[in-house]
This record gives structure tokens, sequence and C-alpha cells, in this order.
């Protein structure tokens, strides 16, 4: 068998993807995920500059635990502020991210991400966590933990969100990807469900998928799409903690 040596050669293999962007775009022009505006062959992935520019990211005072947007409601710690929610829900972890509000085109972006075959939306979920890198230094290293979906809303859907976040997420910083979480039933639904009745609905449906226990020197990091009471979160904090774990952290695209 003869092998063929690429040489030289070799360096114009980047630029096949970018060909068959361009010929896949004139046979099938592509447009803006929310408002259907046509795109420049040149503009990468599915959102427009002007619906981009509609992302409300999440800056200036932010709760240290969750990381949305603080209001008057917060109180001041010795180190960091604290949201009235994180107060109340006194969680397992204890630092947070989140990148923008659960409003606009991030609403619309998550709400396509999760429930419309969002696959075509992968590179711009990239360019958004690019977009706000800086923030994303104290997470260099950490060990990412895509929280789970259950079997079989996972194989309805066909994939699991929270994966091709994490994926995004390492696509941009360094750290280790750990799926180590599984969901023992498939629960209803939170998104019309009271703060106790989400507290309720994923107690004890999650584990470990196996019964190592984990390595109390690493920080592990909680990957999530929304933050809305912390609920999920806080329930797979506390597996993640029972086990061993003792830096614990979240980050979520958005906060609503």
């Amino acid at each position: 068998m003869t092998l063929i040596s690429l040489g030289t050669s070799s360096k114009r293999l980047p630029f096949i993807p970018s060909l068959n962007r361009w010929f896949l775009d004139l046979l099938f022009p592509r447009e803006c995920f929310q408002c259907q505006q046509p795109l420049d062959l040149s503009h990468p992935g599915f959102v427009c500059e002007s619906c981009f520019n509609q992302i409300v990211f999440n800056r200036g005072s932010c709760c240290s635990c969750c990381g949305r947007v603080l209001d008057s409601d917060a109180k001041d710690t010795p180190s960091n502020l604290i949201c009235s929610n994180c107060l109340e829900l006194n969680p397992y972890f204890n630092h947070g991210i989140s990148l923008f509000a659960f409003t606009n085109t991030g609403r619309a972006f998550i709400h396509a991400l999760k429930y419309r075959n969002g696959a075509y939306l992968r590179s711009d979920l990239v360019r958004i966590i690019q977009h706000e890198q800086e923030r994303l230094q104290s997470l260099q290293g950490c060990t990412f933990v895509p929280v789970p979906l259950h079997f079989f809303r996972k194989w309805k859907r066909g994939y699991n969100q929270c994966e091709w976040i994490t994926k995004a997420l390492l696509h941009c910083i360094d750290g280790e990807w750990a799926p180590i979480l599984r969901r023992t039933f498939n629960t209803p639904s939170q998104t019309s469900l009271t703060r106790e009745e989400r507290k309720q609905n994923v107690k004890g449906a999650f584990m470990m998928k196996t019964n190592r226990p984990l390595d109390c020197t690493k920080t592990y990091v909680l990957v999530d799409d929304v933050f809305t009471t912390g609920s999920t979160l806080n329930e797979c904090a506390k597996v993640l903690h029972q086990h061993g774990a003792q830096n614990i952290r979240v980050f979520t695209l958005a906060h609503g």
C-alpha cells in the first residue's frame, strides 16, 4: 500500500470547509435564524449582526454565585455579592457565570438550539462564548460537567444541548470534558413550575455514572443552558459534593 504524503499541500486543507460553505450558500442561501434577513456569503453562522447586537450580555455587578446582574436585593458579603435567590437556594456550588439575559435574541437562540434541532447554530454558539472570553479566564483548566438529559429525552431530541455548550466552551478555553452524571428518571418540563415545584421535580433525579470518588483538588464546572431558580444545577452539584468535590462552579448561557 502506498502512503501519500500531504507535504505542503496540507496547507490547503483548511480552505476546504470554506469552499463547501461557499458552494452551499450559492445553492441554499442562508438567512438569520431570527429575523430571516439574507446573510452575506462572508458572514459566519446564522445570526445577523443586528440580532447579535440585541443579546443583552450580563455586565457590571453580577451575583458571584449564579452570574445574574444584581438588583437592589443583593447582599454584600465580605468578598462577594449574593442575590436573594442564591441566599434562599443555599447552593452546593460557590461561583457562577451566566453570559446573557434570557431575553430578545438570547431567548430565541436558546429555544432554537434546544427545541428546533439547533445543530446549525453551533458555530454561532462558539462566537457568543468567544465574545465573552475574557470573563471565562477563571474557568481555565477546570473539569466541565454537562447537565445530562434522560436517555429517552436525548433519544427523542437527538442531542443534549448542554453537551454542545460544553464542547463550545472547550473550543475557547482549556479544560477537561467530563460527562460523569446521568439522569435517573425523566422529569417533567420545569417551564411552568413554581420555585418549590422545580426543587421537588428534580429531587434525586441525578447520580454519578460510577461510584468512584471525585478528585477533591479539581474544580468542577456544571454546564447548563439557562439558570432560572438553580434547582437543577444545585441538585447536580449536591451529587458531585457527595462524591468528594470541594470546589463546584456553574456556567450557563443565560439567566432568566
